[in-house]
């Protein structure tokens, strides 16, 4: 009878443990989904708002593209407002990117070494003009001696914008003071408001994403409720923590805090074989990388962000780089799809100790780059982004195709030149295959390419530029998403390869297996079968 009871409860139990399996599975389904969906969303979203704020800065900033009559003030008055209002909305846009992304784990961090001082001042830079506007007092109070840390500047810049702009809301009389100190191995940043206040049942609800202390549809303030949260997000991101403390009638602080990787007195980039003494756990340490594509380097910044990640251009500047920084490892990506072959070349630069891995990652635009674009721009695209892009790679061009398969866009980058003179030959194409058309027509002295595009895309089109010798001279300007996110990555190499001039010691090899199989996602939970036989045994 015992047995027969124990059974039972070991049936129970793994029938308890399956179902807590599948209620995870489930949870975290619909989290990826959730977080997804926003950001599809939000992608949508983004597509007309750059539109609506290119074509309303232009009305703004240039009328004269519209013909010769004169805008009434109110007419202009109201452009500006729509602009103002559109860009408020695609930064809307982008917190609901961020937050997604960090909902699924897919927001990286670039980071460099950092003078907090600086970045507090650009930051109140920023928003000085909105404090002077409504008489309010705004300043900045570093401790001496607060040492340099390492972060990813812009977001704790926006971390900062998105505090300093809640503060504004809040704050009717007196102003806003940001401090910076050291507390441990930690600097301490707060910003102090005399606003009024947040009463003690409400601070819980700061920190939750789209809820408001104020949750009433007449609410005085405004705000999203995302500013906030999003920030204690990307500090946590970055190691730190986010608190704040808060009387009624008198104002807030809120308070976070960076970790220091490094301590003082010793080189930003020291690594722990270096020899130096008292060397801590926590230093970061220096890859060497031979990345081309401005974007895949950006993306492994943000995904590798343990590690300084110092770009070698050329073989013979990889010597000085290694005295400088003294690195772990050299990289070196080899886009044409064979490692083994890429490494050659740069192997011979380094100390015989010093790992050279290399790796295939095919970027659209490193391809396109390689296929003799000459210049590139981001979506969105600002005018004077583009007017400084043409000034630089053919500023004699008055001959212009423009080739996207979004015609509003196509209408936008046309509408930009004529705000730089009216003198323009503007040809539109929305494919490929049109665009190549109207170049074997009549060469055009300079194309604007999208590299995202269905059937042929730019790097096609590029690709049957180079091989006829009538458009192989013609500069291409090419035009690629916002971001440069992994999924956008055409291709990755199926070989790995590390290589030392020295034999690794079985700790190396096993160490750099060990990495490799942390870094592989880890598969979905599947559901044991009980053996035959035997009482199901509990899992925990």
């Amino acid at each position: 009878r015992t047995a027969k009871a124990l059974e039972e409860a070991y049936r129970r139990i793994e029938r308890m443990n399956y179902a807590l399996i599948d209620a995870r599975a489930a949870a975290e389904d619909a989290r990826r989904l959730k977080a997804e969906f926003a950001a599809n969303i939000s992608h949508e979203l983004r597509t007309p708002l750059s539109l609506i704020i290119g074509f309303s800065e232009t009305m703004a900033n240039a009328p004269e593209t519209y013909g010769d009559f004169r805008w009434p003030p109110s007419l202009r008055a109201d452009v500006e407002q729509i602009y103002r209002a559109s860009c408020h909305l695609s930064s809307l846009v982008d917190d609901i990117l961020d937050l997604s992304a960090l909902e699924v784990r897919r927001l990286g961090l670039s980071v460099e070494e950092v003078s907090v001082h600086d970045v507090l001042s650009e930051a109140v830079s920023i928003v000085a003009e909105l404090f002077r506007a409504k008489g309010l007092y705004l300043q900045v109070e570093v401790e001496p001696g607060v040492p340099h840390v390492h972060i990813d500047r812009t977001r704790i810049r926006q971390v900062l914008l998105n505090l300093l702009n809640n503060a504004s809301r809040f704050t009717l009389e007196g102003g806003v003071t940001v401090r910076a100190r050291r507390a441990g191995r930690e600097v301490e940043i707060a910003v102090a408001d005399t606003g009024i206040g947040i009463a003690p049942q409400d601070v819980p609800k700061v920190f939750e994403e789209f809820r408001q202390v104020d949750g009433s549809t007449r609410r005085e303030h405004g705000g999203t409720g995302l500013g906030v949260p999003l920030s204690k997000r990307l500090v946590e991101l970055h190691g730190g923590r986010m608190w704040l403390e808060s009387t009624p009638g008198k104002g807030t602080t809120f308070y976070f805090t960076l970790p220091l990787s490094q301590a003082q007195g010793l080189p930003a980039h020291y690594t722990r074989g270096s020899g130096a003494p008292g060397a801590a756990e926590n230093y970061r340490r220096t890859v060497l990388c031979v990345e081309p594509d401005p974007w895949l380097m950006r993306m492994l910044r943000r995904q590798i962000d343990r590690y300084d990640l110092i770009v070698a251009e050329r073989p013979e500047e990889v010597h000085d780089l290694v005295q400088r920084h003294q690195p772990v490892a050299l990289m070196v990506n080899s886009p044409g799809g064979d490692p083994v072959a890429g490494l050659e070349v740069w192997a011979e630069t380094v100390p015989p100790g010093l790992p050279v891995i290399g790796y295939v990652l095919k970027g659209a635009l490193g391809e396109a780059r390689r296929l003799g674009a000459e210049g590139y721009l981001v979506k969105p695209i600002a005018r004077s982004e583009l007017l400084n892009a043409l000034k630089q790679v053919a500023p004699e061009a008055r001959d212009v195709l423009v080739v996207d398969d979004d015609p509003e866009f196509v209408e936008l980058v046309c509408r930009y030149l004529q705000t730089h003179g009216n003198e323009w030959r503007l040809r539109k194409a929305y494919s490929g295959e049109e665009a190549l058309e109207r170049m074997r027509q009549r060469p055009p002295d300079l194309v604007f390419l999208d590299l995202s595009m269905p059937r042929m895309d730019g790097i096609g089109v590029l690709s049957a530029m180079r091989s006829e010798p009538g458009l192989v001279r013609v500069p291409v300007i090419v035009i690629s998403a916002r971001e440069y996110p992994e999924g956008d990555v055409r291709q990755g190499g199926r070989l790995l390869v590390l290589r030392r001039a020295e034999e690794l010691l079985a700790a190396d090899t096993v160490n750099c297996l060990r990495a490799i199989l942390d870094a592989l996602p880890r598969p979905d939970p599947v559901r044991p079968g009980p053996s035959p036989g035997l009482p199901a045994t509990p899992t925990g």
